[in-house]
């Protein structure tokens, strides 16, 4: 049997998180009873006020909510399946068998496993010390349906696209409107840097994955890329990490290049895109 335990440094951290939330709150509620010159505006610190303690209160009861969770998230795991550690095996074991399906929850960092209805087994926190040999272990044990292994088409939404260049267009537009009313060398070189970055990430990362007959077909914004089976040494689950938050990400790992190809987020979940390419592997081979 194998545990995986929740990583005392998150408890922690919503710990002093909760404090400061709350802190907020006491601060936002005290707004209006703070003694001040007489020229304040009331009504405004009045809403301040409404809004500083809607915010945080917020925010509190959230970090409460998940405070009290914490302590149940830990997972057993062996040969036949997966179960809550602090459940009895025999009563709550979630068989590897039963679970059909992967559902990523990004924003709620956590993996969702269901059933073929549906229906959620367990769930999965990324805060467990040693999750990513828990999502090796899940993703080596279970079957996922045919339909998914299958597809050979993953890309990006129409909004992604739409979202990079309405920014970049939106930051030239500005850094123009801007710099005509002020010091034009420092906005304009703020912004082309800025632009320069939004481009140079719209550019390189890959918004369209084909699985043909022999070879992936890997689709930029101004180019497209081949690589052919017998090239890929490894397919592997990655993780990128944005504010502290895990974003997992598909590497293909190739014989004459030395940094991976990326995939993150091309319409399905990672594991299904992990499960797919796996699968077009094993069948090349």
């Amino acid at each position: 049997m194998r545990e995986f335990n929740l990583d005392k440094k998150f408890m922690t951290m919503m710990k002093i998180s909760l404090v400061i939330f709350m802190g907020f709150v006491v601060l936002g509620v005290s707004l209006p009873f703070i003694p001040d010159d007489g020229d304040s505006n009331e009504k405004g610190t009045l809403i301040l006020s409404i809004i500083c303690t809607a915010f945080f209160g917020i925010l509190t009861i959230f970090a409460w909510k998940t405070l009290k969770k914490l302590p149940y998230v830990n997972i057993a795991a062996d040969n036949d399946g997966l179960w809550y550690k602090h459940k009895q095996k025999k009563h709550d074991l979630v068989t590897w068998k039963n679970i059909d399906r992967i559902k990523e929850r990004i924003y709620m960092q956590c993996l969702d496993l269901l059933d073929s209805d549906g229906r959620k087994l367990i769930r999965v926190e990324y805060q467990l010390k040693n999750f990513e040999k828990l999502r090796s272990l899940i993703n080596n044990k279970i079957c996922l349906s045919n339909k998914e292994i299958r597809q050979t088409q993953f890309s990006k939404n129409i909004f992604y696209h739409m979202l990079y260049i309405g920014s970049i267009i939106g930051f030239l537009c500005l850094g123009v409107y801007v710099g005509e009313n002020n010091n034009p060398t420092l906005v304009y070189g703020a912004v082309a840097v800025l632009v320069i970055l939004l481009a140079y990430e719209y550019l390189t990362v890959a918004y369209s994955l084909t699985i043909s007959k022999n070879e992936l077909i890997v689709s930029y914004p101004m180019r497209k890329s081949t690589i052919v089976y017998t090239d890929i040494t490894n397919i592997k689950m990655a993780d990128s990490f944005n504010n502290g938050n895990r974003q997992p990400e598909v590497w293909a790992l190739t014989k004459n290049r030395k940094k991976p190809y990326k995939f993150k987020q091309l319409g399905v979940d990672a594991n299904t895109l992990f499960a797919a390419l796996n699968n077009v592997m094993s069948t090349a081979k």
